[in-house]
């Protein structure tokens, strides 16, 4: 491929970028195309079901704050806490693909993890993780609040507040 010379002189491919020196510079799976119109799509959808994009959730006496991913959220409906994480999981869930942490996450071993369970009446909905800087007690029910925040869009994550359901 022939390409004319200009101070700018770069080509692009699918995996990355190649300078006048030959440095190649990858693109991360998460700067493509496909993935910016995604986050994109999925930030108006939120928009648009009154979900507010700055911001954090403010808690209450019964409340806990939790991050969960976005394709997760279920506004109002409860779940089941199942068990938690191994802090190496949650520290590698909650980083990017290349081990990097993001700006709005520097520590994410200050977070626990766990993975929950929606469903009602032993069956079972949609299973996923939730992470909380406070101890959610494995079996105890909770519920997502109706309104979340985005809280990092490279890591697809929002910010949603949980209220304890029944005795257990």
């Amino acid at each position: 491929m022939e390409l004319e010379r200009s101070d700018t002189w770069k080509r692009t491919d699918e995996t990355g970028t190649t300078d006048e020196t030959g440095k190649r510079t990858c693109i991360q799976p998460s700067d493509s195309r496909r993935d910016f119109m995604r986050k994109g799509a999925l930030t108006a959808g939120l928009l648009t079901v009154g979900l507010t994009a700055t911001g954090t959730a403010t808690a209450q006496d019964s409340s806990d704050e939790v991050l969960v991913f976005t394709d997760d959220y279920i506004a109002r409906t409860p779940f089941r806490v199942i068990s938690q994480l191994p802090q190496s999981i949650t520290i590698r869930l909650l980083q990017l693909p290349n081990g990097n942490d993001v700006p709005e996450l520097s520590q994410p071993d200050d977070y626990n993890g766990y993975s929950i369970r929606y469903g009602s009446g032993g069956s079972v909905i949609a299973a996923s993780y939730v992470f909380t800087q406070q101890t959610l007690r494995e079996g105890n029910r909770f519920r997502f609040s109706s309104d979340a925040n985005i809280f990092s869009g490279r890591l697809n994550l929002v910010s949603a507040t949980v209220n304890r359901v029944g005795n257990n």
